[in-house]
């Protein structure tokens, strides 16, 4: 079961938030034909994004697209009412054109000569909060924590992790740990000597069954505000390809009616096929 956590330690003024989606990303991956690559692409761009979204205090809807100009494109995720999906342009990656260089095969497969562009939709605003910061190294963790640290300017710290084993996704997951505002200087003391190195924290959070009894070993005074399940779920319906239909030039429209035309519309997300017949076209322009 993929699920989300949520607590908060008032003697070290810290918020955790912890999420697993290690099912969902495996139907996802599944469903869009995904290459180890591709999969932790997307994986860690999710758990990101549901991480922001977490640390909301509304729970807002949050949409992230990463284009680095690399070998997979655009990479979008979004994060909603406790659902998740997420698309990659391109869904392998051809090995042969990968360079020997210190940057990492996801660096050159994300690229790093583009942006992290963060939408949030909050309940009350029309229009969604957008932000967007340039890639830094294409690692997809680094960028988002740049994110963090040029749009917040709170004390954050957010990292996720794929793994496979046997080329079998294993597991995937993530923390996000940011200050609260009364925060004191023995508060990051504490937390930065409890957390270690990062990539302390990453084995600790990959080998954990019992991710309560990890944020308890973070802070003992920590309560748990939320345990809940998370899932992949796509959005798309078939009022939605009809509404995009719809802005489709009419004089297109009107020549797929004469010709007895289906249009077929496949959802990127989760790769279902909706096929629109010339009748419900005509509805459409009428």
């Amino acid at each position: 079961m993929d699920l989300q956590i949520r607590a908060i330690s008032n003697n070290r003024s810290v918020k955790i938030s912890i999420v697993d989606i290690t099912e969902g990303l495996k139907e996802i991956s599944s469903l869009q034909k995904l290459d180890k690559v591709a999969t932790e692409a997307i994986g860690k761009t999710i758990i990101n994004t549901s991480l922001i979204s977490l640390s909301i205090k509304d729970g807002s809807k949050v949409v992230t697209n990463i284009n680095g100009m690399g070998y997979l494109g655009s990479i979008i995720a979004e994060f909603d009412n406790n659902k998740f999906r997420g698309y990659v342009q391109n869904k392998t990656v051809d090995l042969t054109k990968i360079q020997e260089s210190k940057d990492s095969l996801l660096s050159q497969s994300v690229g790093k000569n583009g942006f992290l562009q963060v939408s949030r939709y909050e309940k009350n605003l029309v229009e969604p909060y957008t932000s967007r910061v340039e890639i830094v190294s294409g690692e997809i963790n680094l960028d988002f924590m740049y994110y963090l640290q040029k749009s917040d300017q709170i004390n954050s710290l957010i990292t996720s992790s794929v793994i496979f084993e046997d080329n079998n996704l294993k597991k995937a997951c993530g923390i996000m740990i940011q200050m609260l505002p009364n925060f004191k200087n023995e508060d990051i003391d504490f937390i930065e000597e409890k957390l270690g190195t990062l990539s302390h924290l990453l084995d600790t959070l990959e080998k954990s069954t019992n991710y309560d009894a990890l944020i308890k070993d973070i802070a003992e005074d920590a309560k748990i505000l939320e345990s809940k399940e998370i899932k992949f779920q796509c959005s798309c319906s078939l009022e939605k390809v009809l509404s995009s239909i719809k802005l489709l030039d009419k004089e297109e429209l009107e020549k797929a009616i004469r010709d007895g035309e289906v249009i077929e519309v496949v959802c990127d997300f989760c790769t279902k096929q909706y096929n629109i017949s010339p009748k419900e076209v005509e509805k459409l322009i009428e």
